[in-house]
């Protein structure tokens, strides 16, 4: 999706890529293990149907991560064609604007604050409803490329010639407060969305977990670090700062991303006059083995 996003290639004539960071991170961009990374112009996707802006991905060759991650725009009446992601999930988090969503031969509508997950190979497509411009967080796992997308011609041949006959049906997650609650620090609450450890009743189609944070100003988590496993904020609302125990910190915005390397100690304030909110993506999944708190 996203379809969460930031959501990444080598040519602009693919369906997602962007270069938004380019030479070596300035001083301000980088902490030790923690990288700042700020969205760059991006460009038109499907057709001038949309815009898209990299964050994770080949725009971010030395970051390993496991996903890819960039923030997709659509304005009103504007839709993506039908298309499938061969053997790449699709995880959506609505950050503005009204979607359809069409997943196989479901179609669900989304509003600001919701997710849609679509597995992978599906036959899907995101309309923009309504008078505002749709936007949204697009996480694909494994990272895009334009091997894994099909539309045209090659898709009518895969849907004769491949596709299971099956009609997948996409996970809505309707509200992010909804999820498994977290107090984590002062002033600071943290709701798991998607962990395929913590819900595995739910099936969903990807290896890391994704939650939802919100820091009233002043709000702040203590320091800890997650072994094994690298964490990115996204920020939705509001400024972030990471920062870490020999005094360095990174001021993320909105818009923006902070990939924290894994086994990395760090800590969470919101320094601001108002609310922050961020999403977490944690890979591997976040487990509470994996959390560990530093005094």
């Amino acid at each position: 999706m996203h379809r969460f996003i930031c959501l990444i290639f080598v040519s602009t004539l693919m369906f997602i890529s962007a270069g938004c960071l380019t030479g070596h991170p300035s001083p301000a961009e980088d902490a030790g293990g923690i990288r700042l990374i700020t969205p760059g112009e991006g460009f038109s996707i499907f057709d001038g149907q949309g815009h898209y802006s990299g964050l994770i991905g080949d725009e971010s060759p030395d970051i390993p991560a496991n996903y890819s991650l960039g923030h997709v725009t659509i304005p009103p009446g504007n839709a993506t064609p039908p298309h499938r992601l061969v053997g790449s999930s699709e995880f959506v988090y609505l950050t503005g604007g009204e979607a359809e969503i069409r997943c196989d031969t479901t179609t669900v509508t989304v509003r600001e604050g919701e997710v849609v997950i679509l597995p992978d190979g599906v036959l899907q497509s995101i309309t923009a409803v309504g008078d505002a411009p749709l936007h949204y967080i697009d996480v694909i796992q494994p990272p895009f490329s334009s091997a894994v997308e099909l539309s045209g011609d090659e898709l009518t041949e895969f849907t004769a010639n491949v596709d299971d006959g099956k009609d997948h049906v996409p996970i809505v997650i309707p509200d992010p407060r909804k999820g498994i609650a977290w107090d984590i620090g002062s002033d600071m609450m943290l709701y798991t969305l998607a962990n395929p450890v913590l819900m595995p009743e739910r099936n969903f189609p990807i290896d890391y977990s994704v939650a939802y944070a919100e820091l009233l100003p002043g709000g702040s988590a203590d320091f800890n670090k997650l072994a094994g496993a690298s964490e990115l904020i996204y920020v939705i609302t509001g400024v972030v700062e990471v920062f870490t125990p020999d005094g360095n910190s990174l001021r993320v915005p909105a818009g923006s991303v902070a990939w924290i390397a894994p086994d990395q100690v760090k800590g969470y304030r919101n320094t601001g006059a108002s609310p922050a909110t961020m999403l977490s993506v944690v890979d591997p999944a976040w487990t509470p083995e994996r959390s560990v708190a530093v005094e």
